[in-house]
């Protein structure tokens, strides 16, 4: 059974495309409906949503908008885009951040039906089928491609001389222009993996899981200009590549770590293989992917630390004062105050801006210089709860003070809380007390 969430700031479409797919019977319980992007978000934090269908142009948050912060905060989600705009530009950008479909208006019912019934499916039963034929494929592909990737990481731990890039890169058949790039490290766990989780011992069997493991990669990546190569038995690293442009962009590092989630994820979903990824900084470049490599292994180390964790960002934990030695890092009282800073001064800026309509985890995260993934982890691990959850509780508090202290208005308080119409805050406060808000002087 599953649950919808459409977002148009036409009432008329929505309520269309509820009909729609109420009356389709391919299981959908309850079909949630936002009139803008700060009402999408609130339902996306609070409820279980296995399929978005957004419009691109809407007045407060853009659909792009929305989807980007949809991808920071929960990639996983599928996400089908209507739209009267089928400019290319609009759909290449939503399809960079996980939309799964571009449609474009008038939506003809069956076409929207068979796009929504399939991605509810793919849910359930998209699994790879590992047999002997496919081993042997992939083995021989694997000779075949042993050179490329000796090549490559000697090139990450080694280093390559200026005067040598065109040449590796023409035998390699690809060009790299960059100008930055970033290094992603993932570390492969074999014990308890596989469609059968369990130990997996042989040659034949690791080098079967390593190449799946490398296959899901390599599809996870397919909307990103991206080099992918065994780097160790164990490893595979990624080489992302940034232009200018993209440097200039407000959502590069939540990129950076919302791809390494996706990366994480799909790799247990599919083959049930655990991993560790390891995320560098930005830095420009082909010299210098030493730098970037080792980073990102460095960061993986810190999970030795966070054992609960699995994507690290090596600019997460530049400000303790010992970086990760190879055996590991012992949990110091300092990283203890340091985490518990980080937290409290989260905590701050939640305080001091709960109210603000369309609050973003990307701003929280970047009030204190942290990654929107690592503050996520660390605000529930220290807390207690979810930081979506925190700022509603604040929401809901501030809102239940108001309706018994003052003669302020639904309208009025929705407002000051940071909800764009008084029915939606209406929703959120019964959900959370359980009681309308008209109830609650009684």
């Amino acid at each position: 059974m599953y649950q919808v969430l459409v977002v148009d700031d036409e009432q008329m479409i929505c309520m269309g495309v509820a009909t729609v797919l109420m009356n389709a019977n391919i299981g959908i319980t309850e079909i949630f409906i936002a009139n803008n992007g700060f009402e999408a978000l609130d339902y996306i934090r609070l409820e279980k949503i296995d399929l978005i269908i957004t419009d691109i142009q809407m007045d407060l948050m853009s659909g792009i908008e929305l989807i980007e912060t949809i991808f920071t905060e929960n990639p996983m989600v599928p996400i089908i885009v209507l739209s009267a705009h089928g400019e290319f530009e609009y759909a290449q950008k939503a399809l960079r951040f996980g939309v799964k479909e571009y449609i474009v208006k008038p939506v003809i019912p069956a076409e929207l039906i068979r796009a929504v019934q399939s991605f509810l499916t793919e849910r359930d039963t998209q699994q790879r089928s590992l047999t002997d034929t496919t081993f042997n494929q992939k083995f021989v592909f694997e000779e075949m491609a042993s050179k490329r990737n000796h090549i490559l990481s000697e090139l990450v731990s080694e280093g390559i001389a200026d005067d040598e890039v065109d040449e590796i890169f023409t035998y390699l058949g690809r060009r790299f222009d960059g100008p930055y790039y970033c290094m992603l490290v993932i570390e492969l766990n074999f014990l308890n993996a596989g469609l059968f989780e369990s130990e997996i011992r042989s040659f034949r069997d690791r080098s079967l899981l390593r190449y799946a493991a490398l296959n899901v990669v390599e599809e996870t990546l397919n909307r990103w200009d991206s080099l992918i190569f065994y780097s160790g038995s164990h490893s595979i690293s990624v080489v992302l590549q940034f232009t200018q442009e993209e440097m200039d962009s407000p959502t590069r590092l939540n990129e950076q770590t919302m791809i390494a989630q996706l990366l994480h994820n799909n790799l247990s979903k599919f083959i049930r293989l655990r991993s560790i990824v390891g995320i560098s900084h930005i830095q420009e470049g082909i010299p210098s992917w030493v730098a970037l490599f080792k980073e990102a292994n460095e960061a993986i180390r810190w999970s030795g630390v966070h054992i609960d964790h699995n994507v690290f960002y090596i600019g997460d934990f530049g400000k303790h004062e010992k970086l990760p030695s190879a055996g590991g890092i012992p949990f110091s009282k300092q990283i203890i105050d340091d985490n518990n800073s980080f937290i409290l001064s989260a905590i701050q800026y939640i305080d001091d801006n709960y109210r603000q309509k369309g609050l973003k985890l990307q701003e929280i995260a970047g009030s204190i210089c942290l990654s929107p993934n690592y503050l996520s982890y660390l605000f529930k691990k220290i807390v207690g709860m979810n930081l979506w959850d925190y700022v509603t509780k604040l929401r809901m508090e501030e809102a239940k003070r108001l309706l018994l202290t003052t003669d302020m208005r639904r309208y009025e308080i929705s407002d000051e809380i940071g909800y764009e119409s008084p029915e939606h805050f209406s929703k959120i406060f019964k959900k959370h007390f359980g009681v309308n808000p008209s109830e609650i002087k009684n």
